[in-house]
């Protein structure tokens, strides 16, 4: 007679060593070994190799024997987990498709790739990624700062935010949110140059992002704006480590950087231009920021004010005026 009750399931995980208990155990992937690391007891001999069971010594031959397709992406229908028809006139022996199958074949692919954004959201979709990439080109943003505001922007279609809004907004509150995310901040008057969308209407969308996805995106630091902007404004890296210096000393008594982050690192690159005899005029520095000028003497003026009481004691140079532009 058999018995009623089931036997549980025997796991056979090695977690800590049997000679020692320790638990610092590594795994050999040339031996297929499970080694102790305390006291060098082989625990396990018999570890599965878990990679592929081909060898491949160049990439074309890499490229020809993996039988995995392209890495995951957010920005595609169904995340890129679909069928994808190609379009070609032969079949898999190389031979001609007649006229009237390839008619069926075109139809087909039709039916595949609108199938592919039927979920709730998805059908905006290929309208909004274009967008985003024609965005991203223009601005020359790196490959996860295009993800993570695809991620976001899939994510603003599925709940329904761009009902009332225009995709080029909601394109545009995505990239500037993913680029404070990682660490990469653009300024609204960039993304209103690329986008041709109002400033008032990014903040909007951006706003209605962070409630609707409750996103968290870090304060942008002053700090992140200095090598874009020395960049474009021709300054060499001694200006760029000074205005750094000059951030760094100002963050430990000064609160209020994370007001104007743009217009504050602006005026740690007009002082440290100064500083290092690479003076540039005030309205470029404005401009490339992105700030008013007077928004650039103010802070300059506060800057100014307390380096010269960080270096007054110590015997360096007088105060500096604020200069004027001819």
């Amino acid at each position: 007679m058999h018995s009623s009750t089931r036997a549980n399931p025997v796991v056979e995980e090695d977690r800590t060593c049997p000679e020692c208990n320790s638990d610092h155990l590594v795994l050999d992937y040339t031996r297929g070994e499970l080694v102790c690391d305390s006291c060098g007891l082989v625990v396990r001999d018999t570890t599965i190799d878990e990679g592929p069971e081909w060898s491949a010594y160049s990439v074309e031959e890499n490229d020809r024997l993996a039988r995995t397709g392209a890495p995951r992406s957010y920005v595609a229908g169904s995340s890129g987990l679909t069928t994808v028809i190609p379009l070609a006139n032969k079949d898999a022996r190389g031979n001609t498709i007649p006229l009237r199958e390839r008619e069926k074949f075109y139809r087909m692919r039709k039916l595949q790739r609108h199938s592919g954004h039927s979920r709730p959201g998805e059908r905006s979709l290929p309208e909004t990624i274009r967008a985003l990439d024609r965005v991203a080109s223009l601005m020359g943003l790196p490959r996860p700062v295009k993800d993570e505001a695809g991620f976001i922007c899939k994510k603003a279609l599925e709940k329904g935010l761009v009902r009332g809004r225009s995709i080029e907004g909601i394109v545009a509150a995505a990239v500037y949110a993913a680029c404070r995310i990682d660490g990469v901040p653009r300024t609204l008057d960039e993304l209103q140059q690329v986008t041709g969308v109002r400033k008032k209407t990014i903040g909007k969308a951006y706003g209605a992002l962070l409630r609707t996805l409750t996103l968290r995106v870090p304060p942008s630091h002053p700090g992140d704006y200095l090598s874009r902007f020395c960049s474009k404004l021709g300054l060499s890296n001694n200006v760029q480590t000074e205005a750094l210096k000059i951030l760094k000393e100002l963050e430990k008594v000064d609160n209020s950087m994370s007001l104007s982050p743009s217009g504050t690192a602006a005026a740690a690159i007009y002082l440290a231009s100064l500083s290092c005899g690479e003076r540039r005029p005030q309205k470029a520095i404005a401009k490339v920021a992105g700030v008013s000028e007077v928004t650039l003497r103010n802070r300059f003026q506060f800057m100014d004010e307390f380096m010269q009481q960080l270096t007054l004691p110590r015997g360096r140079a007088p105060k500096v005026a604020m200069p004027k532009d001819p």
